[in-house]
Order: C-alpha cells, then sequence, then structure tokens
C-alpha cells in the first residue's frame, strides 16, 4: 500500500512538473520568419542516456522538430500515455531545449498507441488530445478541428518562401499485410507491400488537403513523415508497403509541379539517405535521423543510397539562401556533436527542369573505385565489354544490363549475386547483393569519398566486419 502510494505521489510529481513546461509555438504562417536553421530527431525513451540534448542546444537551431515515437507509450490506458509525455516534459535537456526555440512534432506509433498501429487503434482520439495538450496547440490551430494531426507550416517570404509539412501516417492507416514466410536475412521485418486499392496511408481526407498544400506557392517543401518515404522494402514500416499510396504521392508532386520537395523522416532507428528517381520527376530526397537515445544499427537489409549511420543522433537541417543557387545540407550528427552523415542538393536540382528528368548513361563512369562498407570497390571494363569488380576478398563478374551491372560475387567462404545501377544524377552507386540462392536484398551501395567527405564505413560495427 505504501508503495502504492508513493508511485502515485511520484508520478502525480512527474506531472506536475511537466505541466509547467509551456512549449513555444508557432502559428501556421511565419512570414517576418526566414527558415535556414533547424533540428529535428524521433525515437526517445526516458530511461536511455541523454546526452543529445546538450548537442542539440549546441547548434541554436530556429526550431525543433519531432517525428515521432517523442516516447513510448505502447499502451490502452491514458494515464500511461500522460505519464510518459510528463516524463519528456520533466527531463531537464528537453526543457532547456523547449526554452530555447520552438518545437513543432507529429507523431509515430508508440507514441500514437502501440508498435505499428494505424485507425485499428481504438483510442486515437483521446491520443489526439494528450498531443495537442502536450505540444501546447494553438488554440486556432487546425490540429483542434479535425481528426489527426497533420499540419503545415510557413516561412519567409518570396524566395525565400518555405513550407513544412507534417503528415499523419497513423490515424487513417489501414491496416498492415503480414509476410507468411520466414524472412530470408535478418533483420527483417514482418510487413510485405499490399497493392490493395482500399489501402490507405493517409486517409482520403489528408490526401485531400494535401493536394491543396502542394498547389500554394513556396520555393522549398519539406515533407515531414514518421515513416519513410523513398526507402526500399524490408519489411518493416515505410510508405513502400502500399506502394499505390506512394505512387499517389509522387503522382500528385508532377501533377502540380510541385518543386523544392525533400522528405524528412525518422523510424528506424538508424540514420541514412534515400534517393528515388521516379518518371517524370526530379530526384526526390529523404533524409532519416532515429534515434535521439534508441540506436539499433544501422541494417544490412537496407537498400539506402550511400552508407547508415547506427549510432545515437539527430538531423540538421541548413538553408543557405546567401548564394546565387540556394542550398539544403541535410547532416546526421552524434552525442558529441560530431557530424557522420552529410547530403547537400541545390535548389536547382529540385526542379522540373528537362536536365533533371533524364538519368545519366547507365554505365558512364561507372568504372573505377567507389567507397562502400566492406572496403574500396573497384569496377573494371574489359576491352571484351565484359566487367569485373573487386572489393576486400569479394571477386565479381559482371555484365552490362539496362540499368547498370548485374553479375555474380565469389569470397573466401561464401558467393551470390549482386547488382549495381547509378543514381539519376550519378551520384551515387545502388548496390545489392545475395548469400548464394537467397533473395538480392542486402545492401552494397557506392559513394565517391572526395563527394561526401563526411561518409564514413563504421554503420554496422568494427571495419572490415562483414
Amino acid at each position: 500500500m505504501i508503495r502504492a502510494l508513493f508511485t502515485l505521489v511520484l508520478s502525480s510529481a512527474i506531472f506536475a512538473q511537466a505541466e509547467e513546461l509551456t512549449h513555444k509555438t508557432l502559428p501556421n504562417d511565419n512570414p517576418e520568419m526566414t527558415l535556414s536553421h533547424f533540428a529535428f530527431g524521433s525515437c526517445w525513451k526516458s530511461s536511455h542516456s541523454q546526452k543529445h540534448w546538450q548537442p542539440i542546444l549546441e547548434n541554436k537551431p530556429q526550431l525543433w522538430l519531432w517525428l515521432g515515437d517523442n516516447m513510448y507509450a505502447d499502451t490502452h490506458d491514458m494515464a500511461v500515455m500522460q505519464k510518459k509525455y510528463a516524463e519528456l516534459g520533466a527531463t531537464e535537456g528537453y526543457r532547456k531545449l523547449a526554452a530555447s526555440c520552438p518545437v513543432l512534432a507529429t507523431w509515430d506509433d508508440h507514441d500514437y498507441g502501440f508498435n505499428d498501429a494505424g485507425s485499428e487503434y481504438p483510442e486515437r482520439a483521446e491520443s489526439q488530445q494528450l498531443f495537442l495538450k502536450f505540444f501546447n496547440e494553438r488554440p486556432d490551430s487546425p490540429r483542434r478541428k479535425r481528426e489527426g494531426i497533420y499540419t503545415s507550416y510557413y516561412f519567409g517570404q518570396g524566395d525565400k518562401r518555405v513550407q513544412l509539412i507534417l503528415l499523419d501516417t497513423r490515424y487513417f492507416r489501414s491496416e498492415l499485410a503480414r509476410i507468411e514466410d520466414k524472412p530470408p536475412y535478418r533483420p527483417m521485418g514482418r510487413w510485405k507491400p499490399d497493392t490493395s486499392p482500399e489501402k490507405t496511408m493517409l486517409g482520403e481526407a489528408q490526401w485531400q488537403w494535401l493536394e491543396k498544400e502542394l498547389q500554394k506557392p513556396a520555393r522549398i517543401r519539406l515533407i515531414g513523415t514518421s515513416i519513410q518515404f523513398a526507402a526500399h522494402h524490408t519489411g518493416y514500416e515505410a510508405w513502400c508497403n502500399f506502394p499505390h499510396e506512394q505512387q499517389r504521392l509522387v503522382d500528385m508532386i508532377v501533377k502540380h509541379r510541385a518543386e523544392g520537395v525533400v522528405f524528412l523522416s525518422g523510424d528506424i532507428h538508424g540514420a541514412e539517405l534515400n534517393v528515388m528517381d521516379p518518371k517524370d520527376c526530379y530526384s526526390l530526397v529523404d533524409f532519416t535521423s532515429s534515434s535521439l537515445n534508441v540506436p539499433l544499427g544501422a541494417a544490412r537489409t537496407r537498400r539506402r543510397v550511400g552508407p547508415g549511420y547506427g549510432g545515437a543522433n539527430f538531423a540538421v537541417v541548413d538553408i543557405d539562401w546567401q548564394v546565387k543557387n540556394p542550398t539544403i545540407t541535410l547532416s546526421i550528427k552524434d552525442t558529441k556533436n560530431q557530424t557522420r552523415l552529410q547530403h547537400r542538393v541545390h535548389l536547382s536540382e529540385l526542379t522540373f527542369a528537362k536536365e533533371n528528368l533524364i538519368a545519366h548513361d547507365p554505365h558512364e563512369n561507372l568504372a573505377g573505385k567507389w567507397e562502400t562498407f566492406y572496403g574500396p570497390l573497384t569496377l573494371t571494363k574489359h576491352t571484351n565489354g565484359e566487367w569485373s569488380g573487386l572489393c576486400a576478398d569479394r571477386k565479381l563478374t559482371l555484365k552490362a544490363s539496362n540499368t547498370g551491372l548485374i553479375g555474380t560475387w565469389q569470397g573466401e567462404k561464401r558467393s551470390g549475386k549482386v547488382n549495381f545501377a547509378f543514381t539519376r544524377d550519378g551520384r551515387f552507386l545502388r548496390g545489392a547483393y545475395s548469400y548464394e540462392e537467397l533473395p538480392v536484398q542486402l545492401e552494397w551501395s557506392g559513394w565517391k569519398a572526395d563527394w561526401e567527405s563526411h561518409f564514413t564505413r563504421d554503420d554496422y560495427g568494427p571495419k572490415g566486419k562483414k
């Protein structure tokens, strides 16, 4: 009885302290605020290390953006969910951050309800109210007048106008389709792509809202989605589990000639870059930061572009408006504030200009040395038109295909199939391989060291470990 009473008093004290935290908020339109430097992250637990807050503060962001799993409730009990929010609100480092800048947020599964939850979560309306209360949502916010927490913000004016769209990939999402067979590799998840036309990611009301948003003027459109948009299928949650919904958004971007789109995502407990090269559209960048303090490593089953970073991390977004061709620099930083991944894109690359829609010759500039996690990969084209490759103890026998190179690899103990292809801009080498006759689903991406100075090879563990 005494222990129960102590727990109740402690919980009440935590919530009382969290109540004192009043988040700085922003109106949906901020024409006098030119957005040039902000930070975002996802996946936070109160029971884990809190070393990440200080380096975030050191970056002095204009705003902090939560992309989901802002805490882990995993419950049908709203008292438990309220307590989890209170724990976040009582965390010293977070309180300092929230006092220093406005905080914007969307949710993912664990703070929405439970793991991988969608529209079937029965307490979703109650969960929405707790979300709005904790983040001090403004009384005039559209989020208070409709189901779901999707919304948008605008910053700056004229040629410095930035649109930030925050999607809700939970409240309306249809149930996922489960994989019947055991995955061929680990780690791989339990979900498979589902093309059933009635399945939805956003729900029709949110889709109609999003289409109107994409028609509003903005030079840069940052789309925050709790789950990855451009990632390949891995069995875990991502837009590719509903391919028709993923394509619907691409088609919408193309239809309305919405330029300047960059996706920001979380969820996967690792950081990485994905690039989609859709037909009739410029390349769509998806930059993922996860997790603040629950890192699970950068899995080899992911078909990313470049390496991943598997340690605790957050992201910093810098927009350089001072140059003639403005740039967006996306950086992953660790708990020591060191940059572990970085990707820079010019706004001229995010347009429907003809040069952004035409792919490079799939074999041009393939030959030469590429950096990969497994060490330098050297690709050689022979006079007879055949190709070969060498990476550590792996010898590759390759031939040209319509998209790049296909063939086999042979190591000291194992062998399998392999393929390589360029991203449309010729900047990255997409690679995938298999063990023996298993599916070609393991990642073997490549990049040029002089192009990506912050790319590292320490994403899976000790260098050289396969």
